[in-house]
């Protein structure tokens, strides 16, 4: 499998028709907070995710692995790739919004956490305002507690 790396600019209508696919927002792709992500094999996509960062925070966003690829570990490859990137960029900690996958995110270290809490980045996001309804559940995972990260000398990828 290919290491994560940034999808191009062609590639948004295809994560838009991806993330539209499983009833996720699409709306904001191409905001300049935003940068995607996706991981390849052979030349094709395995799966899609994204890290909003706004006012210092950070925000995984749009994880999406198209179901015949689920249960393979591919989605646990995304989001700890990203979480590598948002640590290699200097954040301490990743925020997440969910309406159906907070198990899942529980399983891979984020708890949850009230709305009231959010950092200002986060909820000042349109994640947080207009695409995801009130009763998302709101996560976070912080990344100072990790062992040795896997982000340490290693440098982001680039914009």
């Amino acid at each position: 499998m290919s290491p994560l790396r940034r999808i191009r600019p062609a590639e948004f209508e295809r994560l838009a028709a991806a993330l539209e696919a499983e009833g996720l927002p699409a709306d904001d792709l191409c905001y300049a907070t935003n940068r995607f992500y996706a991981l390849e094999e052979d030349g094709e996509v395995l799966g899609y995710a994204g890290l909003e960062r706004r006012e210092g925070a950070a925000l995984l966003r749009s994880v999406v692995v198209p179901p015949e690829r689920r249960r393979s570990g591919i989605g646990r490859r995304l989001v700890e790739a990203v979480l590598t990137q948002a640590a290699a960029l200097g954040h301490g900690e990743v925020h997440l919004l969910t309406m159906t996958a907070a198990p899942y995110f529980e399983r891979l270290g984020f708890e949850r956490i009230p709305r009231a809490s959010a950092p200002a980045g986060v909820a000042g996001s349109a994640q947080f305002t207009t695409l995801c309804p009130g009763s998302a559940v709101l996560m976070r995972r912080c990344l100072a507690r990790e062992p040795v990260s896997a982000a340490q000398g290693r440098r982001p990828l680039p914009a």
